[in-house]
């Protein structure tokens, strides 16, 4: 399924900033660059957008929908987070402004709104991330803030442990760390995972983590995952995604610069144990999936024949009726050429929906597509 932003304005204004979906609703919300919210609408056969909500004076930064819930909190650049109800699609009036939640913690504006997510145990507890590395636990009912902290360092992303008791940071320094509900004035744990001690005695410089997840196995073993976090000085470093699991950690390599990422658990409850599988990982060019079951977490292999990114197509032609034998037989040379490769897991592509039957067209059809780089695809 593709479905696009039809929208007037200059180039670029209907990029795609963040997307959250009302999980089995049939419905999906997404922000533009244009700092425009959009409802669509998936349960009929074209999807549609049904409402849109835009911001004229403020920037939108981040989006936060918790689970089964009909409240969108949406943060802003100049720091204030606002309130959406998902039916009417409208404001709901409620808005807690930057200055009152920081109050007398700092004596300057802490930035953008990086992060937004309710505490698993206690959905009336809002958390805020502030870019400066400002962290306050709103409590929605009473609008006060139950705790204040202040980060050394720049804030990236938070997690949360599913026990709702502590929280884990990533910073711009590419270092993790780890904060305790009844501890605000500094964090319980400390870590820059990819920093070695150079000559001086002095760690590394790294690049910034830009988000880290925190899901724990049945087991109750931590998985860490994320984003980043590389030394600065190691030439020709590619983009990776690292996981840290049962005192080991692994660095998986990506071809292509890394957008984002999200984990696959067993299950959406963020109080229960996720029990994670897999990681999805959206890179500039490519999407790809990590097997977390496996050893070594390999790659799953892509059911689909090619990567659309991968070149630029040059021409295209649109073949029908077809020899009843040609495509079979082409189906029987894509499976040979792609039983041939090595190291992927065993595990089947988890991402699937729709459907699509070889005998839904009374006649043969084939797309032939040719690319800049002098190659063709069936």
């Amino acid at each position: 399924m593709h479905v696009r932003h039809d929208m007037e304005g200059p180039p670029g204004s209907a990029a795609v900033l963040h997307l959250q979906f009302l999980v089995n609703e049939g419905y999906l919300i997404s922000a533009t660059a244009d700092d425009t919210i959009h409802l669509w609408n998936f349960k009929q056969k074209v999807p549609q957008i049904v409402q849109s909500l835009k911001f004229t004076k403020e920037r939108i930064t981040y989006m936060h929908l918790p689970l089964q819930s009909k409240w969108l909190y949406v943060g802003t650049e100049r720091g204030n987070i606002h309130i959406i109800h998902t039916d009417s699609f409208t404001l709901s009036g409620y808005v807690i402004n930057w200055n009152k939640a920081i109050e007398m913690a700092r004596k300057t504006h802490p930035g953008a709104v990086v992060h937004l997510s309710d505490n698993p145990l206690d959905a009336n507890k809002l958390l805020i991330g502030y870019e400066s590395g400002q962290i306050v636990l709103w409590d929605l009912k009473s609008k006060v803030a139950d705790l204040r902290c202040q980060t050394v360092e720049p804030l990236r992303s938070i997690a949360w442990h599913h026990e709702g008791k502590q929280f884990m940071c990533s910073h711009t320094d590419g270092s993790l760390t780890t904060w305790n509900l009844r501890q605000s004035n500094k964090p319980i744990h400390v870590s820059q995972p990819h920093a070695k001690t150079n000559k001086d005695g002095k760690l590394e410089q790294c690049k910034p983590i830009m988000k880290v997840e925190w899901k724990l196995s049945k087991s109750g073993e931590a998985y860490v995952i994320f984003s980043g976090g590389m030394p600065y000085d190691q030439s020709g470093r590619t983009p990776s995604i690292t996981v840290v699991f049962s005192k080991t950690t692994t660095v998986l390599e990506m071809e292509h610069n890394v957008i984002d990422f999200i984990t696959l658990c067993e299950s959406p409850y963020p109080s229960d144990y996720q029990d994670p599988y897999a990681i999805i990982v959206l890179l500039q060019n490519d999407l790809v999936v990590m097997d977390l079951q496996t050893a070594g977490f390999p790659c799953i292999e892509n059911p689909y024949p090619m990567d659309i990114h991968e070149s630029p197509v040059t021409c295209c032609s649109y073949l029908v009726d077809c020899p009843a034998d040609l495509i079979p037989a082409f189906y029987s040379v894509g499976r040979s050429a792609t039983s041939k490769k090595i190291g992927f897991s065993e595990k089947e592509w988890p991402i699937s929906g729709g459907s699509w039957s070889a005998n839904s067209c009374s006649y043969s059809e084939i797309i032939l597509t040719g690319y800049e780089r002098s190659f063709l695809v069936f």
